[in-house]
Parts: structure tokens; C-alpha cells; sequence
């Protein structure tokens, strides 16, 4: 049996990915092009990652588990960060550096990292969405899964309603966490200073290496271990909350300094 509201999710992951792009265009009169170019770079990032997602990521699981919950968490945890943080801000590096977005403003850094961010959170909402619609409207699909897998699928099919609101909670602090690395690289630029460069990707790396110990330690087999596991998460996003204050008064800052 499917639950159809669980669609409810997908659907707040999407108005997650919207809601905030359209409301800051407008405050601040922010250019579409640069949530455009946030997405873009976004699709760039993510390419080589699902290519070692396919090739590498599940010979290296499968290796490590042969060594025991500990290695795999940390080893896996080390892999699966330092990719994102390289990929992500690496790649952001690269195209601010070669084109005129070192130029940004602190509103239109804002903007690319909410482009970033929320085309990964519509994307995501999206697939849940239509995973949820299709085997409600289709239930016989199930029967194509394979039965090493069925039960698994089942189940998440047919969760608890009220889980509905962990994955929006998620995609709000990632678009957070993907703003202020976002800025952390584009202050980089402005300055010309790696420094925040380093502190993007090791930022990025940490919030994607914690994950694999999370999954291990923690899971999302129950309702109450599903919002558990966002605790990390939240907190990371409160702490790009107060990055983003202080990345904006750096801004100002450095701006004054250059009329000076």
C-alpha cells in the first residue's frame, strides 16, 4: 500500500527550491542569470559525481566493508566529502575566477547560491514526487522491483505521513550551507585570498563526509531516527546562517576599502 500524501514532500522540496529564489529576486533586484549560472555550475558539479557514483563509490563500500562500521564511516565519510567540497566549490572557483562574475556582488553570490542549492532541492522533490504518484497511480509496479529490494521500497512507500516534513527541513539548511559556501568562494575571488576557498571546500566536506556515519550510526528505519539524523545538518545550516552575517559585513567592508 502506498501513502499518496507522502507526495506532500516532494512537493515542500520543490516550494523550497522556488519560494526563496523568487522572493530574493525581488527584495533585492537580483538578474535571473545569476540563479541561472548557480544552477548551471550545480549540473557541472554533479556530473562527475554521479559517474563515481555508477564506477567507483560502490566497489570502494563494498571494499570497506571488510573492515569493520568504523572504517567504513570514516574512510567513506573522508571520499564522500572531500568530493563534494572539491566538485562544488572547486568548479564555482573555476568558472567566478574565468568570467565576470568576480565582479559579484554580496546579493548576486546570494542569488548563484540559491540557483545552486535550489535546483538541487526541485530536482530532488520532483523525483520524490513522481516516485510517489507513479506507484500510487500504477500499484502493480512494485511487482518489478527486485525481491532482494521490494520490502525496502514498501516500506518507504508506505511511511508515516508526518515524515513529510524531514526531507523540507533538509533541503532548507542545504540551500543554506550551499549560500555560504557559495560566498565563502566568491570572497575568495573578491579578495584574492584562497583561504576562503579552503574554507568552502573543507565546510562542503564536512557537511557530505558526516553523512556516511550518520547512515550507519543512526538511519532512517524509524520516524524519530529520520528527524535525528537532520540534527547535524541543522546545525551546520545555523552555522551557515551566522557565516552569511559575517561573510556580508566582509563584503561591505572590503567594498569600502576599494572606493578608499
Amino acid at each position: 500500500m502506498v501513502n499518496p500524501w507522502l507526495m506532500l514532500a516532494g512537493i515542500g522540496m520543490i516550494l523550497v527550491g522556488i519560494i526563496p529564489m523568487v522572493w530574493w529576486s525581488k527584495k533585492e533586484k537580483v538578474s535571473a542569470k545569476y540563479f541561472i549560472l548557480g544552477a548551471m555550475v550545480w549540473f557541472v558539479a554533479i556530473l562527475p559525481k554521479i559517474i563515481m557514483d555508477v564506477t567507483v563509490t560502490p566497489s570502494l563500500g563494498n571494499y570497506l566493508e571488510n573492515y569493520g562500521t568504523v572504517a567504513l564511516a570514516i574512510i567513506l565519510g573522508l571520499y564522500v566529502g572531500l568530493r563534494t567540497g572539491l566538485f562544488e566549490s572547486g568548479f564555482t572557483y573555476i568558472v567566478g575566477l574565468k568570467t565576470k562574475l568576480r565582479q559579484i556582488t554580496f546579493d548576486q553570490a546570494v542569488a548563484f547560491g540559491l540557483g545552486f542549492g535550489g535546483i538541487e532541492a526541485m530536482l530532488l522533490g520532483l523525483q520524490s514526487f513522481l516516485t510517489i504518484f507513479l506507484f500510487t497511480l500504477m500499484p502493480d509496479l512494485i511487482n518489478y522491483i527486485p525481491e532482494t529490494q521490494r520490502t525496502l521500497v514498501l516500506q518507504q512507500l508506505n511511511r508515516s505521513t508526518w515524515i513529510i516534513f524531514a526531507p523540507m527541513i533538509e533541503r532548507v539548511s542545504s540551500l543554506l550551507i550551499h549560500i555560504f559556501a557559495s560566498l565563502l568562494v566568491f570572497y575568495s575571488i573578491r579578495i584574492n585570498h584562497k583561504r576562503y576557498l579552503v574554507y568552502s571546500v573543507g565546510y562542503r566536506s564536512l557537511v557530505d563526509g558526516i553523512i556516511p556515519a550518520l547512515s550507519l550510526y543512526i538511519g532512517t528505519a524509524t520516524l524519530l531516527s529520520s528527524y535525528i539524523i537532520e540534527l547535524p545538518i541543522i546545525g551546520l545550516a545555523v552555522i551557515a546562517l551566522g557565516g552569511m552575517g559575517l561573510m556580508k559585513e566582509k563584503w561591505i567592508k572590503s567594498s569600502k576599502e576599494e572606493i578608499v
